[in-house]
């Protein structure tokens, strides 16, 4: 099957993407495992690991944000800019991530590598369980409605 050139180097692109985002994301839950589980490291800070993830994060996106801002042809990253209605419309996802990624580090901390990774693999499992439940709920609701005003 033969593909124009643009969708192949699309095609790579996401390929690189997926396997960086497996690779690093496996890498921090050992990571994590050792900095919390090791007796020969004790640091027993299982909530400031999160912040400081959190801040070498923020840190790396304003950098990525201003070499695109010094050379545009080789870095593609969007402007940051500060908005305080923005922050405050954002600030129950940012409580709800931060939470999710302390909870990872406690659990990490508690618990092998292994029961970690099936437990966060039955997240996917739950949310469509819970998604299906939900949308049940509500055409239960809405026919229970409609029957009541009948």
């Amino acid at each position: 099957m033969y593909l124009p050139k643009r969708e192949r180097r699309m095609i790579k692109k996401i390929i690189c993407v997926v396997s960086a985002y497996w690779f690093i994301s496996i890498s921090l839950v050992f990571i994590n495992k050792w900095l919390l589980s090791d007796k020969s490291v004790s640091l027993n800070a299982p909530i400031f690991i999160t912040w400081f993830q959190c801040a070498v994060t923020a840190f790396l996106c304003y950098l990525t944000s201003y070499l695109a801002m010094l050379l545009p042809s080789h870095v593609k990253f969007p402007q940051l800019n500060f908005s305080f209605k923005t922050s405050i419309e954002i600030l129950p996802l940012s409580i709800i991530f931060v939470s999710m990624v302390c909870f990872n580090n406690l659990c990490l901390k508690y618990l092998s590598v292994s029961f970690y990774f099936l437990a966060r693999s039955l997240t996917t499992i739950f949310n469509v369980f819970n998604f299906i439940f939900v949308v049940y709920s509500v055409m239960c609701l809405s026919h229970s409605t409609a029957t009541c005003q009948l």
